[in-house]
């Protein structure tokens, strides 16, 4: 937190969030970290009617020390506070990161996930092209009309491949099953 930001803050703030700060740290380094003298914080809490307790190594109101002091009551919303500190999730820093390139990889992964469910559901094939090896060879054939016209409707679809290439598929695959 910038020293600005947490002199803007209410008293009652401050000294909240300066304890939950203590708990992890020692009073000179949150110190150091806000860039306020130890003095400063202790001068201004005092004014204010807060005292530090060694005991509890944290700043309390007066009369809140005295009861502690004598055991006639827990501090309750100490208790309170530390609840609500365990039940927030800490995202770390690498989290945090994870979970930024998952937001920026949503729209691809919805696009997955349809076209997976239209797989399953028999609505999509996927191309799988077989890298062929040799010399290609020429071979003039003849096809009818419609399936000449089926066929250029498919290669305008699939661009990424060759004609030849599907072609050779096709072919390889024909021959795969009914050789």
């Amino acid at each position: 937190m910038k020293k600005e930001t947490f002199n803007e803050l209410p008293i009652e703030i401050q000294v909240k969030n300066f304890n939950r700060m203590v708990k992890e740290r020692s009073i000179r380094k949150v110190c150091e970290e806000l860039k306020i003298g130890k003095t400063t914080i202790r001068n201004r809490f005092e004014k204010e009617g807060y005292i530090f307790s060694r005991d509890k190594n944290q700043y309390m109101k007066d009369e809140a020390i005295e009861l502690i002091k004598g055991n006639k009551i827990e501090n309750e919303q100490e208790k309170v506070e530390e609840k609500v500190i365990k039940s927030n999730i800490i995202l770390t820093k690498e989290k945090t990161i994870q979970l930024e390139e998952l937001i920026d990889m949503v729209d691809d992964l919805k696009s997955m996930v349809r076209i997976w469910k239209r797989e399953s559901e028999g609505q999509v094939k996927i191309l799988k092209i077989k890298k062929f090896k040799g010399q290609l060879c020429v071979k003039s054939i003849k096809v009818y009309e419609e399936v000449l016209e089926s066929f250029n409707e498919f290669v305008e679809k699939h661009r990424e491949f060759k004609q030849q290439d599907i072609i050779n598929q096709a072919l390889w695959e024909f021959l795969q099953r009914y050789q």
